[in-house]
């Protein structure tokens, strides 16, 4: 379903709104990570502390998604963003460990919802030919927010504490959150006539279905790999650094490579898409990424450290328009919203078993076997994508 250019805020607006949300999202991130550390805290409960950011993102992707189809974005979009601005302020009020575990979930839970709305969003307000253009300024967005959020709060840390830190993400939760009651009126109340037609006429099965579809199982599961290794450079950087006596300016300047590199392949997005199909961009990014993750663990300096993370983050970059894209437009009707639940499900899954099991890994066996098993993991991810995409034939009725 396409809704009429006049529904909606500019796209610029819904890039901006997702912006703050995911400064707030992926800046605390780092600052939780590098508290955590400074009050000693084990490898594992890092990874308890990462995998709370999806834990109940993963229970609860797949019905917001559904729910979402039926009544609009409006809502869901609102309570996504209060609850990004109610996790930040936690840590900054009671600082210690005991509130980081709150916050993580509470952000989690709520960048999940403004995200699998205002994708939705995003597609519905595009065209075929302007849909790719549009989830490629969104990814850019994000790109945008994912390099000043970590390499601003490696300064504010450095230079006035992790209470600061965390008081800037509030402010920046709360402009989002201002922002999004500015434009609520113009978001739609109400779900598409697609969504609801498709529960009319029982079309809607339940979500696992979508999985009879051999593309969407294939985006499904090559969207999984590539979040996991974004979402575990950003688990491992910080440790890896520390190890390493890596400053938290430094460590920051490593991960914003990471994300100069992003924005950097989302701005050439439009030139590329011309020359190759999007499965072709998800291979290669898979391909790359298994390249740098093989090579990461045996560098140390801190200029090859930024050099690895831009080769990864164009890797990484490149992926995600060309997922979404291919996700809405291989959706059934009515029920983009409910794959784009589960695609969230599916990454959240893997975003709280990455850091748990590298959590656990990592004490044991240090850092050597985490940075192996995923470039393993992404060529095999390479390797089903091409296999299940050959024919993209519907499953049997």
């Amino acid at each position: 379903m396409t809704l009429p250019p006049a529904t909606v805020p500019p796209i610029s607006w819904l890039i901006a709104l997702t912006v703050c949300n995911h400064v707030a999202f992926n800046a605390s991130r780092v600052v939780v990570s590098l508290f955590a550390i400074s009050l000693k805290a084990s490898t594992i409960t890092l990874g308890v502390l990462m995998a709370l950011y999806a834990l109940l993102p993963m229970f609860l992707a797949i019905p917001a998604g559904r729910r979402i189809d039926e009544i609009g974005p409006r809502i869901p979009m609102t309570a996504g963003s209060l609850m990004v601005v109610g996790g930040t302020l936690m840590p900054a009020v009671w600082h210690d460990i005991s509130s980081l575990y709150a916050a993580c979930a509470l952000i989690g839970v709520g960048f999940m919802l403004v995200q699998v709305a205002m994708q939705l969003l995003i597609g519905q307000v595009s065209t075929n030919e302007t849909r790719l253009r549009n989830y490629s300024l969104h990814a850019l967005g994000l790109s945008v927010s994912g390099t000043l959020g970590p390499v601003t709060m490696g300064y504010v840390i450095e230079h006035a504490g992790f209470r600061s830190a965390f008081i800037v993400l509030v402010a920046v939760a709360i402009v989002g959150q201002v922002g999004l009651q500015y434009i609520r009126p113009r978001l739609p109340a109400t779900g598409g006539n697609a969504g609801r037609i498709a529960i009319e006429d029982g079309s809607r099965q339940s979500t696992l279905s979508l999985l009879q579809y051999p593309e969407l199982r294939a985006v499904f599961i090559a969207s999984a790999v590539l979040s996991a290794a974004w979402d575990l450079h950003a688990f491992l950087i910080p440790i890896r650094g520390s190890n390493i006596g890596l400053t938290p300016s430094s460590i920051g300047w490593v991960l914003g490579s990471f994300s100069i590199a992003t924005l950097a392949i989302r701005i050439a997005m439009p030139l590329i898409s011309r020359r190759f199909s999007e499965w072709k961009i998800i291979r290669i990014a898979l391909t790359v990424g298994a390249l740098a993750y093989l090579i990461y663990p045996f560098v140390s300096q801190f200029w090859l450290m930024c050099a690895l993370a831009f080769v990864l983050g164009l890797a990484l970059g490149s992926a995600q328009p060309n997922v979404m894209n291919i996700l809405h437009i291989a959706s059934p009707s009515g029920r983009a919203g409910e794959a784009l639940g589960l695609r969230s499900a599916v990454l959240n899954t893997s975003q709280v078993l990455w850091p748990l099991t590298f959590g656990v890994v990592g004490t044991a066996l240090g850092m050597l076997p985490i940075f192996l098993s995923m470039a393993g993991a992404m060529g095999v991810a390479g390797y089903y994508s091409r296999s299940q995409t050959r024919s993209k034939a519907l499953p049997p009725a």
